[in-house]
């Protein structure tokens, strides 16, 4: 227990590079890569989406989790401010290792469908506002009540170490409003996370350090190029980015308790400090492989995160991914290029 909420922790402190660019009205088109969205009213995409997540300890490795979702998204108003476009969960498998966990979010992930998240973006293609807002937060209070509803019914002794008035707390905090909830629908982000931003053609290695302050070794590649071979276009581009970074064994510690301190009982928080302060801790390495490609006028192609954290001799990896299957672009709507699904 204690070794995955580290890796969870740690996974926590890197976050995505690439978007870390001047803005996107900024720069010049001759040594930049802009990503800014050429969205047509009643543009259809359809995507899958991969979430996996392992450990690795001894040689062996076991899956924590795997999600796959089918999800649409149509623009269904554009103007010259921006686009507003409606996403559709289409369906969604859920495995996880443990299998009530499994059982709850595939329940809750069966009710997605009955959901639409409505948001808004700028000229750029940056998202910038849940217009039904108000019914997504309703929905998503309601499945985190079905979820620990489910978990502490049959894991009674789990509200003695884990208090679930603080744990359901923790989870709130991620859709407490429209920019928490954003910023943890994971594959939105790996949709529109780099429109608006700007990045310079070629290859940029920086050793600046981490938002968090740790020491971070980055290398950023942009450039243009087919996002597909069988279904791409010559002024399709790129964005692939590999960072490493390094998380002193101190603050290892420290983000450990910072976690612990929130949701354990109280009862029980000066054991599990005894315990994190006994261990003999090592410097803690996250690896982040970011891939972004897209189509010309900037709808994603194929995008792509993968975390690797290295930690006291065990490994934990997560890779996100997203690629589109079908698409309909309103502009060229006379022209069956435009309507193939990916085979």
């Amino acid at each position: 227990m204690l070794r995955a909420v580290m890796a969870l922790t740690l996974q926590l402190c890197a976050l995505p590079i690439a978007a870390q660019a001047m803005t996107a009205q900024q720069a010049s088109q001759d040594s930049v890569v802009n990503v800014i969205a050429y969205f047509c009213k009643n543009d259809t995409m359809c995507y899958q989406y991969q979430d996996y997540k392992a450990k690795v300890e001894n040689n062996d490795t076991i899956v924590e989790h795997y999600i796959k979702s089918d999800v649409q998204l149509v623009v269904v108003d554009s103007t010259a401010k921006g686009y507003l476009i409606e996403y559709n969960t289409l369906n969604t498998t859920v495995n996880y290792e443990d299998t009530l966990m499994t059982r709850v979010m595939q329940s809750v992930m069966d009710k997605m469908g009955d959901v639409k998240v409505v948001f808004s973006t700028d000229e750029y293609g940056t998202i910038e506002h849940v217009k039904n807002w108000a019914e997504v937060r309703t929905f998503m209070k309601t499945a985190t009540k079905v979820i620990f509803d489910s978990i502490y019914a049959n894991i009674p002794v789990m509200n003695e170490v884990f208090p679930r008035q603080r744990f359901e707390a923790q989870i709130a905090s991620t859709f407490v409003n429209e920019k928490a909830f954003l910023n943890n629908c994971e594959d939105l982000q790996l949709l529109f996370l780099l429109h608006g931003k700007s990045l310079p053609i070629g290859k940029v290695e920086d050793d600046d350090p981490s938002d968090n302050g740790y020491p971070q070794h980055t290398v950023t590649v942009t450039s243009y190029g087919k996002s597909d071979d069988d279904y791409g276009f010559e002024d399709d581009y790129f964005v692939h980015c590999v960072s490493e970074t390094t998380i002193p064994k101190n603050e290892v510690k420290d983000l450990l308790k910072l976690y612990f301190n929130k949701i354990i009982s109280d009862k029980h928080l000066d054991e599990m400090n005894h315990t994190i302060d006994s261990i003999d801790y090592s410097d803690a390495k996250v690896t982040n492989s970011e891939r972004y490609n897209y189509f010309y006028n900037g709808w994603p192609c194929d995008m792509t995160q993968s975390k690797l954290t290295n930690m006291m001799g065990s490994q934990s990896i997560e890779i996100k991914n997203i690629v589109w299957t079908t698409r309909r672009w309103s502009v060229y709507e006379d022209d069956e290029r435009f309507e193939q699904p990916l085979t």
